[in-house]
């Protein structure tokens, strides 16, 4: 049998395990309109915004902070075959196979920062450049590729129902969101590994990137995902290799982080 369903939404906010936006939340941040034509393009691609927030940033430990949020709109298409119900483990089993059909990705930031931090040209500061390095790399058209790509392949698992009733078909819905969920953390798990690879390599943003370009390049190329530890069967292995990693992506990398080189 197939089950479709029609938009349901997968909704994530990431930094380092904060959630919610930051106080003061301002899309009308006075900085926003003078913004040099260089970053219009990544506060436009990445909905960006600036606020302040003392208290969370102080709490985080760091100087600013960018936060990042997915939502994901999609429909669902799933067949299953049930296996019936095992006493012994007391759970009811079901062979599931499902696929994501035209998901949508939404994708906001909110750039977080001291109140106190009032620079003569904050569009010259390294503090606020380096947190648009960290827009950049969530809004790289490499990781759009590959999420759309990871969202729309078919999976397949055999999900456990812990209770004496047959599954409903509201409980095979839930499974198959469950595991869209799951797969979302995982990308937005190596989107923040990228994150903190950044503030590692520039002491969360107090010195310069060395060698930009191979830093960035690097990011969803396969040794970024291995770094990041992000699990990957042989089929995703070939396409980051042979798609990400292709002159026409390199290409689009380096357009993509031009205008922040220092």
């Amino acid at each position: 049998m197939v089950f479709c369903l029609t938009l349901v939404s997968i909704f994530l906010t990431s930094l380092g395990g904060w959630s919610g936006v930051c106080g003061q939340e301002s899309r009308l941040h006075p900085w926003i309109a003078t913004a040099p034509g260089e970053f219009v393009r990544l506060i436009d691609r990445g909905n960006v915004a600036i606020a302040t927030d003392d208290e969370r940033i102080r709490q985080a430990g760091k100087s600013a902070l960018t936060l990042f949020q997915f939502v994901v709109d999609y429909d669902f298409k799933l067949r299953h075959q049930t296996m019936g119900y095992d006493s012994e483990a007391m759970v009811w089993k079901v062979k599931m196979v499902a696929w994501m059909d035209r998901p949508k990705v939404r994708l906001t930031h909110t750039i977080c920062l001291l109140s106190s931090f009032q620079p003569s040209s904050p569009w010259d500061s390294k503090l606020l450049r380096h947190e648009f390095d960290h827009v950049a790399i969530s809004t790289d058209p490499r990781l759009d590729k590959f999420i759309k790509r990871a969202l729309q392949m078919r999976r397949a698992w055999i999900a456990e129902f812990s209770q004496t009733a047959a599954p409903t078909e509201q409980d095979l819905r839930k499974s198959v969101y469950e595991k869209m969920v799951g797969e979302m953390k995982l990308i937005e798990q190596l989107v923040q590994c990228q994150y903190d690879h950044l503030d590692k390599e520039t002491a969360q943003g107090l010195s310069d990137l060395q060698k930009r370009e191979t830093f960035f390049r690097e990011l969803y190329s396969a040794e970024g995902f291995a770094r990041c530890k992000y699990p990957m069967d042989a089929s995703t292995k070939m396409y980051v290799k042979d798609k990400l990693s292709s002159a026409a992506s390199d290409k689009e990398c380096q357009s993509h982080y031009l205008f922040l080189s220092p």
